[in-house]
């Protein structure tokens, strides 16, 4: 009786709009319990996090999706008391803002959208401006039911809160690592001289006090933008930053504004120069990042052969010489073996089935080598067909036995070319010294196994051959 196929139900599809619904009810639910009575909001990071969550996940930015977002908004703010028509009037400022900085960011190319390029940064400090002028103007069509501020002082007021927190939150979401890049990093050291310096000026700051004391982390954040990923950076930008509104609206830094401008207070013109203080070490902390990634490709292309996946063959000389010294260093104690491997008839493989097949044989032959040793050996492609293993702690009569496990699993490696097997063989030759004895050097060794692989080729190939037993050299 054939067995039907799994058909996954309707309902698992609709888990992830579900998961967008309760997310909005959530944040916006902590947002409204969170702010002072009969007050906006200190901090209301709803609109940046759902902006961010949109951007990161295409599929849910369609209609429905921001419908569900304003529903959730609504029910929230209907939960906790509010009548309905401020309840579907601010969060349609609310949901302005997450359109607009949505729309402005989802044109952008991913790597810009990733904030991994000045460019990006920049464009999202103009997306964050443009959802706080939606949403301030919005929020002053309908002012005068429900503020006593004139139109001006609700415009500032809506305007600097949604841009100083779309700015803070939204480099974090949108250059927060996937779990298994994010897992990779956290097993790397991480320098805390920027961070403790960072953590110092904020208390100066606050202890200092004063209009002219925001500014006092921008040294210290510049150095954590120098040192740490961009991810790390806006962690540490949205901690200043709301530390220092935090700081400013409890009167703990003495901060005032002249008040010849009607309706600028203390906040706003804190908000809106905080804001603008976290640009400079967001837009450097991605031109670090990006020089970082770009040595990095440079240093992997000059250690890694592009093609193999071995080492070339100045990285491999840098580190065989390198075991050589560290074994001089310690007197000489550990054997060490040095193969030459050489593809047999390679030149013929080009010859009758192109280049492009001969490059996928020495793939295939390098992944089948790799898979073979063990790690702190050294594998590199000296050139074409030619490639070089040193082996440190065994000498060439015990590396004997790993030389015929590589020539059989090469040997055994299935290869076809258009229906046809293509038999594959290597021919080894090995140097090296053994215990306690005195090594020669790189080129020494690589003169001895050269000559070992020649024997090897001439006497039939597919074959291991070791060079002479050592003599002492004057």
């Amino acid at each position: 009786m054939p067995v039907e196929s799994m058909v996954f139900p309707a309902s698992s599809r609709l888990l992830p709009v579900a998961a967008l619904f309760g997310l909005t009810l959530a944040l916006t639910l902590a947002g409204i319990l969170a702010r002072p009575i009969e007050s906006l909001s200190l901090f209301w990071p709803v609109n940046a996090v759902l902006a961010g969550v949109l951007l990161r996940n295409p599929r849910l930015a369609t209609a429905p999706g921001f419908m569900l977002v304003y529903l959730g908004m609504v029910a929230a703010d209907l939960a906790t008391g509010s009548a309905w028509p401020p309840a579907l009037w601010f969060n349609l400022c609310n949901l302005g803002a997450i359109v607009t900085i949505w729309y402005l960011m989802a044109r952008l190319p991913r790597i810009h959208r990733r904030l991994r390029t000045p460019h990006g940064t920049l464009t999202l400090f103009g997306a964050c401006a443009a959802g706080g002028m939606v949403a301030a103007t919005l929020a002053c069509v309908m002012a005068a039911p429900w503020f006593e501020q004139s139109l001006r002082a609700t415009w500032l007021a809506w305007f600097s809160e949604q841009f100083s927190t779309s700015v803070l939150v939204l480099p974090l979401l949108l250059t927060a690592p996937s779990p298994r890049a994010f897992s990779r990093s956290t097993s790397q050291p991480v320098r805390l001289a920027p961070l403790l310096v960072l953590l110092a000026s904020l208390g100066l700051s606050i202890a200092f006090g004063g209009p002219g004391a925001i500014a006092f982390p921008i040294a210290a954040l510049l150095w954590c933008a120098l040192s740490y990923s961009p991810f790390l950076v806006s962690l540490l930008t949205l901690t200043a930053g709301s530390t220092l509104i935090v700081a400013v609206a409890q009167n703990l830094m003495h901060f005032s504004v002249p008040q010849s401008e009607p309706g600028v207070t203390t906040l706003m013109s804190a908000r809106l120069g905080i804001a603008m203080l976290v640009l400079g070490p967001l837009v450097v902390a991605c031109v670090s990042h990006a020089n970082r990634s770009l040595m990095a490709r440079l240093a992997h292309q000059a250690t890694v052969d592009h093609l193999t996946g071995a080492l070339t063959r100045s990285a491999f000389t840098r580190r065989a010489n390198a075991l050589l010294d560290t074994r001089q260093q310690q007197g000489q104690g550990s054997p060490l073996t040095l193969m030459m491997l050489d593809i047999d008839h390679f030149k013929l493989i080009n010859d009758q089935h192109g280049h492009a097949v001969g490059d996928q044989v020495l793939r295939q032959f390098a992944l089948t080598v790799q898979e073979q040793l063990h790690e702190g050996e050294l594998f590199a492609r000296l050139g074409g067909e030619e490639f070089a293993i040193v082996v440190p702690g065994l000498a060439p009569e015990l590396a004997r036995f790993t030389a015929e496990r590589l020539r059989r699993a090469v040997q055994d490696l299935p290869f076809s070319e258009a229906g046809e097997q293509l038999q594959i063989t290597v021919s080894i030759g090995l140097a090296g010294c053994a215990f306690d004895a005195a090594a020669p050097s790189l080129d020494v060794l690589l003169a001895e196994a050269d000559q070992a692989l020649y024997r090897a080729k001439a006497q039939g190939r597919n074959r291991i051959e070791q060079a002479e037993p050592y003599r002492q050299r004057v």
